[in-house]
């Protein structure tokens, strides 16, 4: 085989011989572009007659849409560029869509003689390739026509992709803010460093390594919409695959703004008296049993049993609205005087409770009397007369919870019998 391979290459048969074998079609136009010679596998796969080419223009041959649509071309290669072009043609045996390669065809002392020309075979590759590409529109449309948000960030934050979900919720413009910086412009480093943060240790890149380490996660956070509106996210985060260099995150959005506020108020609701927007005795005696722990490491703090003198005979000589409005206020006059730290209380009623943090009996015994006087001139003014009647209890290293509730109780009921205004619980 060897000797046979030598001979054919020590005559001009091997070039004709390699010619003849390739799939490819190779050919030659002279300088009025008509075809004069044709070669390769692929006329006698086909069953070409080459008679019915050459001699022929390239319009004559394959034009399918009117005659001149080849001849820009030829004469880009007849002043000596090399073109590469591609399309479809309608063969007799199905749409083929060929690649084809023009390039100048020099003579021995290299003035342009003609046109050599190579053309393949790439339907496969086309179709792959369209496949490929209408599979990519129709992600791109989900992605787009999504109801939720779609972000996509590079390793360093900048952003990638913008759905028109994230548009509309964000106030940004799509051309606006790819390729800005998400932690500069939507979650502002400055504003919300903890996102920040987040991001940099998820998503933190080893020095050999620029991409993240691989993660799903769900996490939820404020952004800063382009008019300055704070809305809360619920975000669902993914690594793009590998083969993605330029896009590291794509984060799933949904705007939860309005059912956390609905949550937080419904909160609000079970924690606070609805009238004076104290907190109620559920909160006062979560806030105690805190505080009764507090004592037993070393912190003492004083809990005030507080109730108002008489308000019965008030709200039945001048109604429940001005018993109400009068309950309003002396909830306003109890915050008065105490420190911003400390906790006041609506526990039913015309029943209050305080609960001081830090204090000793003797300093809440002088918050008592401000307390006192506060509301007494608070109904002077109303042409009424009221009083509080407190009961302090002191926390300590021996205090339980249930110990100093009944202890404050204790106190305010002996202060109200006594008329002592306010009475300290001595244990016996």
């Amino acid at each position: 085989m060897s000797e046979e391979l030598d001979a054919l290459c020590q005559t001009e048969g091997l070039l004709d011989t390699v010619v003849r074998s390739l799939e490819d079609v190779i050919f030659v136009l002279d300088l009025s572009c008509r075809y004069y010679g044709l070669w390769g596998r692929w006329i006698e796969r086909h069953a070409v007659d080459p008679t019915t080419i050459l001699g022929k223009t390239c319009d004559e041959v394959w034009a399918q849409d009117g005659y001149g649509e080849f001849d820009e071309v030829n004469q880009q290669v007849l002043v000596g560029e090399t073109v590469v072009f591609d399309r479809w043609f309608e063969m007799p045996w199905g749409s083929v869509y060929y690649q084809s390669t023009l390039s100048p065809l020099l003579g021995a002392d290299g003035r342009v003689i003609g046109i050599c020309g190579v053309r393949r075979d790439i339907t496969d590759l086309k179709r792959a390739e369209d496949s490929i590409r209408r599979e990519k529109e129709y992600a791109e449309h989900l992605i787009d026509s999504a109801n939720v948000m779609v972000v996509g960030l590079d390793s360093v934050g900048n952003v990638r992709l913008f759905n028109t979900a994230a548009e509309q919720l964000t106030g940004w413009r799509r051309a606006d803010i790819i390729g800005a910086n998400w932690f500069e412009t939507v979650v502002p480093k400055d504003r919300y460093p903890a996102a920040w943060e987040a991001f940099r240790s998820l998503y933190a890149c080893d020095v050999d390594d620029v991409r993240p380490r691989t993660l799903r996660r769900c996490s939820e956070g404020p952004i800063l919409t382009h008019s300055g509106e704070e809305r809360t996210i619920s975000w669902m985060d993914s690594e793009v695959p590998e083969a993605d260099r330029e896009l590291d995150i794509v984060s799933f959005g949904v705007d939860v703004s309005e059912a956390r506020i609905h949550e937080q108020m419904l909160e609000h609701l079970a924690t606070h008296d609805p009238l004076t927007d104290l907190p109620n005795r559920r909160s006062f005696e979560s806030a105690l049993g805190r505080s009764v722990a507090r004592a037993r490491r070393g912190t003492v703090s004083t809990v005030l049993f507080i109730d108002v003198d008489d308000f019965k005979a008030c709200n039945d000589e001048y109604g429940h609205a001005f018993g109400d409005a009068i309950l309003s206020e002396i909830a306003t006059e109890l915050q008065l005087q105490v420190r911003v730290p400390d906790l006041v209380a609506r526990i039913g009623g015309d029943e209050f409770a305080a609960l001081l943090e830090g204090a000793t009996v003797d300093a809440a015994g002088d918050v008592a009397a401000r307390m006192r006087a506060g509301v007494a001139a608070m109904a002077k003014r109303h042409g009424i007369q009221l009083d509080l009647s407190i009961g302090l209890m002191g926390m300590d290293a021996t205090s339980d919870f249930e110990r100093v509730l009944s202890g404050a109780d204790t106190a305010m009921y002996t202060s109200k019998r006594s008329g002592a205004g306010v009475v300290v619980f001595e244990s016996a």
